[in-house]
């Protein structure tokens, strides 16, 4: 097996294109694993208010404290674990089709 071809992509619509691509091309789902950097939970800041009524915070809620420009999705970890040469390959032809050659971050500003 090779090495796993590893991507930070920043946008959510062009890693789910490339999910799409790399399942279309034949590998596996258990192959194309995506994964945000975030978590879940919210941004690392006193994720304990989130719930509470608006005017417990000053009138905020949790779109103003946590998500000032309504729904927003983070940079995401694409990972591919190609069977052999030949698919890995076909996956780094699909990345660089989509512009996701380099290992930096894809689809906006660079995370240095």
């Amino acid at each position: 097996m090779n090495d796993p071809i590893v991507r930070v992509i920043r946008d959510f619509d062009m890693a789910e294109r490339l999910r799409i691509d790399l399942l279309a091309a034949g590998l596996g789902p258990d192959s194309v694993q995506l994964s945000p950097i975030g978590d879940e939970a919210g941004p690392g800041q006193s994720n304990f208010t989130v719930g509470d009524n608006p005017n417990a915070k000053g009138g905020t809620d949790y779109n103003d404290v946590y998500r000032p420009e309504g729904d927003h999705h983070g940079a995401l970890i694409l990972k591919v674990l190609a069977l052999d040469a030949n698919q890995q390959q076909q996956a780094l032809a699909i990345l660089e089709r989509h512009g996701a050659n380099d290992k930096d971050v894809v689809g906006g500003a660079g995370l240095h």
